[in-house]
């Protein structure tokens, strides 16, 4: 009630200078990045003193138009949404750096991103190719830290953002609530965004239904009508040369149905302006700098009929003093201590993991930066289609509400991941990755995860991940994994006298472990293994014999690196110590049954940093088992891009390995290429080298090689064409795609 009362007060002069004057409504049509040119127009009319009484927007200009009513004005606007990327509003991938150490290897492991799960006996897909989680940051940052509304007339202007019912196609007038979602819902591309749902109606882009909402404003009581209009209008028949093209069509069809509509409605006074529009599509997010000039020349044409509306210089500095005032009034209201935070979690995550990832407590102010990052690090938990937060005014004061869906096509989902390799020579390496998670099996959210592989190095695995406590920082799994492994084109010698070997092999493992924070994982394990090694030769396989293994296994890991195979900035870091007490009858040269303990040791650094465009990373890895003699039972290798270049993929076979490796990358996209995605020019400095015994083993004997390469983090997972030279003579050209074998 005391909200009221102050904002009718604040509102009074207002009203008293409307009605001795027409009252002017603003209309914003939709039309993505050329959304920009309302700017320009709302400019002018501050330029010349024409105050604005009300304001309707559809997509992007619902985002205008919200930001204006709350009071910015048009060059607050322009800075706002020039600091903005919207290119980013279309990917909700969370970046490798924010995921949990486990799901940083699962994500590089299976990198496609398909949104797919299964519940009820059925496939289960998302409703967007998105979920808008990154488009709802956007609009969060720009609008800042507001309660919700009570009804949007209580803003400094009132406001209407129009979006469709995508159950019917009818058009939905948002006034209260959320103004956030009411923005996001009016913006959201039905297909790419998932729809918003509202009241129980599942809303989209307001195109579809009035993409100029000229009876929006009409209907909120404005006298002259002052509407911008940038939709697209149809093309001719030489310009339908794709199926892009027609599909495009196709939705012009809509929006200018309901502007023509929208237009007709349109009275002697009222004021249709169309800035041009060639050379900028709705979504060159890029040009948008260039739309805010073309709506001010827009508004210009129109300069004598804009200024028959103006206000005197004093009258019109109240109307900004009043805008002002209720500007300050609403940011006041999102500003100050929290006392409460409450969820409504509709997920199958804890809310102890919620809150502990939400690092955000009763009793402390927060600005909107703040509460950006605190969405941010619980959306980074990987569990959920989308996650929300923002702040209700209650008599006891300022409660945030975190608001968490879980993956509508979940709880059990897939991953899919693609490899391929070829380096022009040998033969093409290929594989087709498939996971299954089961989640919530348990009452503490365990997993039961399946892992396929198919191709040259075929893999399965089943494991079951069960938290210990309700944060999930201790944890238990079992798994069991079986694998048909080859080393194909090795580097025979007088002491391995093989060109192609197999591995068949079966590994039980039973551990405990701590998720030290998202980034790092302490985990001591139990491991058995049997498995038969044979020489392949002639299209044919000659058994070189058995072997079993069991031993305990320590291992950590810690991993902040931004990118599997390009990394910027970041380090990794593994290390693992595994006990092996083998019993083994594989011989090859007359010794005996081989039957020993061991110690198999293994470390693996990567570091990365970054200035301007310019990349640096450097890598290093060793391995070796303490055993005496030839070990079957422990392989390690090298050859490959970045990994010995000028080798075939996995020529240099033995048990002890060392390499060490420097990346120079160069990002071709800012500047060079004008493009929204990284793709690095680079090149790499490695050395190293195999033995197959400790004794052979000897630092002169390092291997140095390099490479050439363009290469790109993809959406299916690493990418390069790469050519590399070693001293030894060997070179070869690699092409890529996905996780290395």
């Amino acid at each position: 009630m005391l909200r009221k009362l102050l904002v009718l007060l604040l509102l009074l002069p207002l009203w008293g200078q409307a009605s001795e004057r027409p009252t002017v409504g603003v209309v914003l049509s939709g039309g993505g990045a050329k959304g920009a040119a309302h700017i320009g127009v709302l400019r002018v009319l501050e330029q010349n003193r024409i105050p604005v009484d009300y304001i309707a927007g559809t997509s992007m200009g619902s985002y205008v138009a919200g930001l204006y009513a709350l009071g910015y004005s048009a060059d607050e606007i322009e800075a706002t949404l020039l600091s903005m990327d919207f290119n980013t509003g279309f990917d909700d991938d969370i970046p490798r750096e924010s995921l949990s150490y486990r799901h940083k290897q699962q994500r590089d492991d299976f990198p496609l991103g398909v949104k797919m799960g299964y519940r009820d006996g059925e496939l289960r897909f998302p409703k967007g190719a998105l979920q808008g989680q990154t488009m709802r940051s956007l609009i969060r940052r720009s609008v800042g830290t507001i309660p919700e509304i009570g009804h949007f007339d209580d803003l400094a202007i009132p406001l209407r953002t129009v979006a469709t019912d995508l159950a019917d196609r009818s058009e939905v007038v948002l006034e209260s609530g959320n103004l956030v979602m009411a923005m996001q819902a009016s913006m959201t591309i039905p297909g790419a965004l998932a729809p918003i749902e509202i009241d129980g109606r599942m809303l989209v882009d307001g195109g579809m239904a009035n993409n100029l909402p000229v009876s929006v404003v009409k209907a909120m009581g404005a006298d002259v009508v002052i509407a911008v209009d940038i939709g697209t209008p149809l093309k001719g028949k030489d310009d339908l040369k794709s199926v892009f093209d027609i599909v495009d069509q196709l939705t012009g069809y809509l929006t200018n149905l309901t502007r023509d509509q929208q237009v007709a409605l349109m009275g002697e006074r009222d004021i249709l302006l169309v800035p041009e529009i060639d050379g900028v599509g709705t979504t060159d997010f890029d040009l948008m700098s260039e739309m805010i000039p073309r709506g001010e020349a827009a508004a210009r044409t129109k300069l004598d009929a804009l200024r028959a509306l103006s206000l005197p210089e004093g009258r019109y500095k109240g109307y900004l003093a009043q805008k002002q005032a209720l500007r300050s009034f609403w940011h006041n209201k999102g500003a100050g201590e929290l006392v409460a935070i409450e969820l409504d979690n509709d997920s199958w995550v804890t809310e102890n993991r919620i809150l502990a990832a939400l690092g955000v407590k009763p009793g402390q102010p927060l600005a909107q930066d703040e509460i950006e990052q605190a969405i941010a690090r619980v959306y980074a938990l990987n569990e959920f289609e989308r996650v929300d937060a923002y702040i209700q005014e209650r008599p006891e004061g300022r409660v945030l509400v975190v608001d968490t869906d879980g993956k509508s096509w979940g709880p059990h989902l897939f991953e899919l991941g693609l490899r391929f390799e070829d380096d022009f020579d040998n033969p093409t390496s290929s594989s087709l990755d498939v996971a299954f998670t089961m989640n919530n099996i348990t009452a503490l959210h365990g997993q039961w995860r399946n892992e396929l592989s198919l191709g040259g190095n075929r893999r399965f695995s089943t494991e079951f991940y069960l938290p210990l406590d309700t944060n999930d920082r201790w944890y238990g799994r079992g798994r069991f994994e079986t694998q048909q492994e080859r080393w194909e084109r090795i580097a025979p010698s007088v002491d391995f006298p093989f060109r192609s070997i197999e591995r068949k092999r079966d590994n039980w493992l039973a551990a405990l472990g701590v998720n030290l924070g998202l980034a790092a994982q302490l985990e001591l394990g139990y491991q058995y293994e049997t498995g038969r090694v044979s020489d392949e030769h002639a299209l044919a396989l000659t058994k070189l014999g058995d072997y079993e293994f069991h031993g305990a296994r320590i291992s950590y890991g810690y991993d902040t690196l931004d990118g599997a195979m390009f990394p910027t900035q970041g380090n990794r870091l593994q290390f693992s110590v595994s006990h092996i007490d083998e019993r083994s009858d594989i011989t090859f040269d007359g010794l005996p049954t081989n039957e020993q303990e061991s110690l198999v040791y293994h470390l693996a650094w990567t570091g990365a940093t970054h200035w301007d465009q310019h990349s640096l990373f450097v890598k290093g890895e060793l391995e070796t088992i303490d055993s005496d003699g030839i070990s079957f039972v422990h392989f390690t290798s090298l050859g490959g891009f970045l990994n010995l270049s000028g080798f075939y993929r996995d020529s240099l076979l033995g048990s002890h390995k060392g390499l060490v490796a420097g990346v120079y990358t160069y990002d071709l996209s800012k500047g060079v290429l004008g493009i929204t995605w990284p793709l690095y020019l680079g090149f790499s400095a490695e050395a190293g080298n195999v033995w197959l015994t400790r004794e052979a083993a000897d630092w002169n004997d390092l291997i140095y090689a390099g490479s050439l390469f363009v290469g790109a983090e993809t959406k299916l997972g690493p990418a390069a064409i790469a050519w590399g030279m070693a001293d030894s003579g060997d070179a070869s050209l690699y092409l890529f795609l996905g996780k290395r074998f």
